[in-house]
């Protein structure tokens, strides 16, 4: 039997069609691999679509809802006290708003967000003990073609903000060499410590990664639809809010990774419980 043709990733916008009359008929099957979903025909993926609609309503939309009400309330609580009056505060808030300036007014670097989703795809093939056949990147799209693919080598782009983390750990391994936290003085009076401009990295990186990630699944991608696009939605909100709850915990003392999910669970069973209730209420007035 002959092989299998190769699974795609992603294609962010498909690619100009080139005319090429010298390929083989094989070279023009794996080619047209390259834009289909995994290489296979699309209702053999029917069935396993519907089973993730299903795992969504059940699962991922109630867990979807009670994270978005826990990160609310923690974020409530971080401005209740004083954490809102830090530098870190402001810088994370200066580098986010400066962005969404650059964002909104000016020449979106699409090619940049374009390297670093097709990046983000190959890492995570390399992670899952997948082989990278092919990587291509440009102004106008990019794709990856591979050997394997799963949920989480399709939908990883969409909630890893590759360019937070690489940025996050050049300040670490910087701050094994320099004190960061100095405070160095400025000509007009005051002082400014380094450790400040990471949280304004990470304010500009992760306003390039939501505002493209939501830019991007506006333009009707096809990674979304390997396991379908209700599925894969909801796996992005909620991956995406644990992300940010993350960035909360390390950001704010005395808020703990424990002491959310602790919240989390109240938020859960109570959420449980009150919807137990009313049905056991209009039960009771059903005839």
């Amino acid at each position: 039997m002959p092989p299998r043709p190769p699974k795609t990733i992603s294609e962010l916008t498909p690619p100009p069609k080139r005319r090429n009359r010298r390929l083989s008929r094989r070279q023009k099957e794996r080619k047209l691999a390259a834009r289909t979903v995994h290489g296979n025909p699309l209702p053999l993926l029917i069935p396993v679509t519907r089973l993730y609609a299903w795992i969504g309503w059940l699962l991922l939309l109630p867990a979807c809802l009670v994270t978005a009400r826990t990160l609310l309330a923690c974020i409530g609580q971080s401005l209740t006290g004083d954490y809102w009056r830090t530098a870190p505060f402001w810088f994370f808030v200066m580098g986010f708003i400066m962005w969404l300036i650059w964002f909104l007014f000016l020449p979106r670097p699409v090619h940049l967000y374009v390297w670093g989703h097709e990046m983000t795809h190959a890492l995570c093939v390399l992670l899952c003990g997948g082989k990278v056949k092919e990587f291509r990147v440009s102004g106008t799209g990019g794709h990856v073609i591979t050997d394997r693919n799963n949920i989480l080598i399709a939908l990883s782009p969409y909630f890893f903000p590759l360019y937070t983390v690489v940025g996050v750990l050049a300040f670490l391994i910087t701050g094994l060499f320099l004190d960061l936290t100095l405070q160095i003085p400025l000509p007009w009076g005051g002082s400014i410590r380094p450790v400040f401009g990471l949280f304004w990295f990470i304010g500009v990186t992760w306003g390039f990664h939501m505002s493209f990630t939501i830019w991007m699944i506006a333009r009707d991608q096809p990674d979304l639809k390997i396991n379908g696009k209700f599925f894969s939605m909801l796996v992005i909100v909620l991956l995406n809010l644990l992300v940010v709850a993350l960035l909360l915990i390390l950001a704010v003392p005395g808020m703990t990774v424990s002491g959310f999910f602790q919240r989390w669970g109240d938020f859960g069973w109570n959420s449980v419980h009150s919807l137990w209730m009313a049905v056991r209420t209009l039960g009771g007035h059903l005839p």
